[in-house]
């Protein structure tokens, strides 16, 4: 029973960082932008969240409203970043961005702090709390939440993706930016949308994960774990963001469980040891594509 338990919180964990971990592979194909401050736009997220929701002894809007309003900051947050930043560098080495992502990061963490602060602020119920037993197995209600939401999310992108117009040009840009623009595609359409679907799964990601800890600018941290399941499934693979999501979250908890008395700290440092693993054997990760090279 104590194996299922690790397994299925692992699952609910796990799908939400991949769901997290979709947003920056999403921007990184769009663009080749290894964008370091994503956990940035993750904590920013739950902050504006927080602003329109209250917390549970203040409540401000309803909570479709607030997360409407929030969501609709994303969007136009990720338009500017790309409009003003990154379409500029569009060409540029990729070192470049880089760097340029390296400054964005301190510029909003610096605006967090002014803004918002240090400190831990609650967030409004946005799911039913509590306890839901399986069972003897006892799992936390907004973890099934999440994980539902997650879901949801992950399946609707992915029948954009496949199932319409816009969705499919996008991957053609993808694969193949210089035939997608002969064929009409518009690269900087495709760059707009790239930018507006990863801040809104990073701010997505936040929220879950804010609803659960609470808001704080701990949540950019989202950014090591996201990098972790990235590298894992592969830089330029969808697919590989759920896997990678899944095993990194259900690989954590049996090690903890299971080796943490023996291994002081092992829990924090076996996606790490995860991923020097795997790189050592694929090293473009376990659905990352392989790049070929004409001699």
């Amino acid at each position: 029973m104590v194996a299922l338990q690790l397994l299925l919180s692992g699952i609910l964990s796990g799908g939400v960082y991949g769901l997290v971990a979709m947003g920056f592979v999403i921007m990184y194909r769009s663009g080749h932008v290894f964008n370091m401050a994503y956990g940035q736009f993750a904590a920013v997220g739950a902050f504006v969240a927080w602003t329109f929701l209250g917390s549970p002894s203040a409540p401000r809007l309803p909570l479709p409203l607030a997360l409407l309003l929030t969501l609709l900051f994303a969007i136009g947050l990720g338009l500017f970043v790309e409009r003003v930043l990154f379409r500029r560098l569009i060409g540029r080495p990729v070192f470049a961005s880089f760097m340029v992502t390296l400054g964005l990061l301190a510029v909003m963490h610096a605006l967090i702090m002014v803004i918002w602060g240090p400190h831990t602020l609650p967030l409004a119920a946005t799911f039913p709390k509590g306890p839901v037993n399986l069972g003897e197995i006892t799992l936390p209600q907004e973890y099934l939440w999440s994980f539902s939401i997650a879901v949801l999310l992950v399946v609707g992108f992915a029948f954009f993706f496949r199932r319409t117009k816009l969705g499919l040009a996008i991957r053609a840009a993808y694969d193949n930016q210089i035939a997608a623009r002969c064929l009409g595609v518009s690269a900087t359409l495709n760059s707009q949308i790239a930018w507006a679907l990863g801040t809104v799964f990073a701010t997505v990601g936040g929220i879950l994960f804010a609803s659960v800890q609470g808001v704080n600018i701990a949540l950019s941290e989202i950014a090591m774990s996201v990098l972790a399941v990235v590298l894992l499934g592969g830089l330029d693979s969808l697919i590989g963001c759920v896997v990678g999501g899944l095993l990194l979250a259900v690989g954590g908890n049996f090690v903890s469980y299971y080796l943490g008395q023996v291994f002081t700290g092992i829990g924090e440092v076996f996606g790490v040891l995860l991923i020097l693993v795997v790189l050592l054997i694929r090293p473009n990760g376990l659905f990352g594509a392989k790049p070929i090279e004409r001699v």
